[in-house]
């Protein structure tokens, strides 16, 4: 417990011996409350509004603060109806950030993504708020153009930073994507970035040490879910990679990479029909994606379906020359030949062999390429 949260605890305690004195003061109740919410006794401060509504309906700052707690509680629909109960203190910048988050967190980004200078200047969390809302959306101009903007002033919050830093990485940008995550080592963001790149280095530990440490910073990030897939794809723990990365890509819905490297997960294991379902579906969701028709031909190939094989890597390469599946393809329909043997052992060595002129293996690709959605 901090001292903050200690002293608030102690007040706590002089009001409700207050209350006891004066039970009918619902003044009292309604500091308590807000106390009780501050000191973190999240039951006391549902405890203390349920009294005060029983006596007459809550005023707007209780309102405020039973959405407040619905959040905390991870009810973001009740939250939502409690804020956009308050009518005229829409507009205020406190509330509209509430209402933005709470949508967020339903993985709904419009109001995020629409969140004014006012808001942006009043609250602290709203330009990574902003920012990650842009992001999903898929305005990735708009939303490099606020990140730089707000990443380099002394005030940066680390949520703002780590964000940014995300979106760098997602955007092909290395260099910038591992300088922020410096700077934000704490946050979900840069623990998820660090361990992409531990992960890329090899080092199947630390990077797995980092997601975890990600999860418990926060456990609604999917991507630090999806990274320590990746790293037990690495390891060739393949069930429980596919399990992982599953759960990933669900939530992350419309990432057509998550699928990927979920259907490789389920390919690596030997459940070929499994992983060709998630690579048709990231094919869906991203026609464009090269990575998603080279991993189906690989499957293809593996499944002696050479026709279907050759089809899916002619338009793999069409959509990316330089895409590393459709190599993997073309190589095991010339080697293989049918060979279920050779097509075991290929299987085997597919994720950690140097393959193409630039000496990357299918890990390395699927680290790089798995948390951007496409």
């Amino acid at each position: 417990m901090t001292v903050a949260s200690q002293a608030e605890s102690g007040r706590l305690d002089r009001l409700l011996g207050y209350l006891e004195q004066d039970p009918e003061n619902l003044a009292l109740v309604a500091d308590a409350a807000a106390c009780a919410f501050d000191a973190g006794h999240l039951d006391q401060c549902g405890v203390l509004l349920a009294r005060y509504e029983a006596a007459r309906p809550l005023p707007p700052g209780l309102i405020h603060l039973h959405g407040l707690l619905a959040m905390a509680h991870g009810e973001f629909d009740e939250a939502l109806q409690r804020f956009e109960s308050l009518g005229e203190q829409h507009g205020q910048p406190g509330v509209d950030y509430n209402i933005a988050y709470a949508h967020a967190m339903r993985g709904r980004y419009e109001a995020a993504a629409a969140l004014d200078a006012a808001v942006l200047d009043a609250i602290p969390g709203a330009p990574a708020l902003k920012l990650r809302g842009l992001h999903a959306l898929g305005r990735l101009d708009d939303a490099t153009q606020l990140g730089r903007a707000y990443v380099d002033r002394p005030d940066a919050s680390p949520a703002c930073v780590g964000a940014f830093a995300t979106l760098l990485f997602d955007r092909g940008d290395p260099d910038g994507a591992r300088r922020l995550a410096e700077r934000a080592p704490d946050t979900a963001d840069g623990l998820v970035i660090t361990g992409l790149f531990a992960l890329e280095a090899g080092d199947e530990a630390r990077a797995a040490a980092l997601m975890q440490r990600a999860l418990q910073t926060n456990p609604r990030e999917a991507r630090a879910t999806l990274g320590l897939g990746l790293c037990l794809l690495s390891g060739q723990q393949f069930d429980a990679a596919g399990g992982t990365l599953d759960d990933a890509a669900s939530r992350l819905a419309t990432h057509a990479g998550a699928w990927v490297a979920a259907g490789w997960a389920y390919l690596m294991g030997g459940r070929i029909g499994a992983a060709r379902e998630r690579f048709e579906r990231a094919a869906a969701l991203d026609r464009g994606f090269g990575e998603a028709h080279g991993a189906l031909a690989v499957a293809d190939a593996l499944d002696g379906r050479a026709d279907d094989a050759r089809r899916h890597a002619q338009v793999a390469q069409r959509l990316d020359p330089s895409g590393l599946s459709a190599a993997f393809a073309q190589s095991l329909l010339a080697e293989q030949h049918g060979d279920t043997n050779k097509a075991n052992e290929i299987r085997s060595i597919a994720l950690n062999r140097p393959f193409g002129p630039d000496g990357r293996t299918l890990m390395q690709v699927l680290t790089a390429r798995g948390q951007r959605e496409s």
